[in-house]
């Protein structure tokens, strides 16, 4: 069994995630790979990407091939062509890997496909998703009162916002309430030599 973290060494977890939060950036359109991917490069590349949203301790949580295969039976994304998936598909797996979070696999898709329909170019649907979830992430972990930046993206795209809350929120609270078990934990073990 592991040793239990101290409340300060779970803390100083938690600061540090939040750091990496405030600091996190989704890779834009123009920086997604150019050529494309085989399954196991592109859960290679998401898992690299997304890192940070996973709690690495749990391999449960993280992208599998077996996922990204079910999607496709789904028609969740769409297939690869001769084993290789594309720009649009990485794009549309990353966006479906934040979104599940929070949204049924059925409901992710139909998210995807609304904006696939609006005519929304590729690189314009994915820079959008990016920007709305960083400014929904860096919000969330920040201690700033202020929450105007919210509103506005709300006015621009309700949908979208409203996933990027659910998902920031939901994340947040899972680090949140793992530190105060850790710090409980603590707690008890401390108290068991008295």
């Amino acid at each position: 069994m592991a040793n239990p973290q101290t409340g300060a060494e779970a803390c100083s977890r938690l600061d540090a995630w939040r750091t990496q939060i405030a600091a996190f950036s989704f890779p834009r359109w123009q920086e997604l790979p150019e050529i494309d991917l085989y399954m196991d490069q592109v859960v290679g590349y998401l898992s690299q990407k997304l890192a940070v949203f996973y709690d690495t301790d749990d391999e449960s949580c993280g992208i599998t091939a077996t996922m990204i295969n079910n999607y496709v039976k789904q028609k969740v994304i769409a297939p690869p062509v001769k084993k290789r998936y594309d720009r649009a598909a990485v794009s549309s797996l990353m966006m479906l890997f934040c979104a599940k979070q929070v949204l049924s696999i059925g409901l992710c898709g139909e998210l995807i496909a609304q904006y696939r329909a609006s005519g929304a170019e590729n690189a314009a649907l994915h820079d959008r998703f990016c920007t709305v979830f960083e400014q929904v992430l860096h919000c969330t972990v920040s201690d700033a009162d202020d929450l105007s930046a919210l509103s506005v993206l709300r006015r621009e795209d309700r949908t979208l916002t409203a996933t990027a809350i659910a998902f920031a929120n939901q994340i947040y609270a899972e680090r949140q309430i793992l530190q105060y078990c850790t710090e409980q934990a603590s707690a008890d073990a401390g108290g068991d030599g008295v």
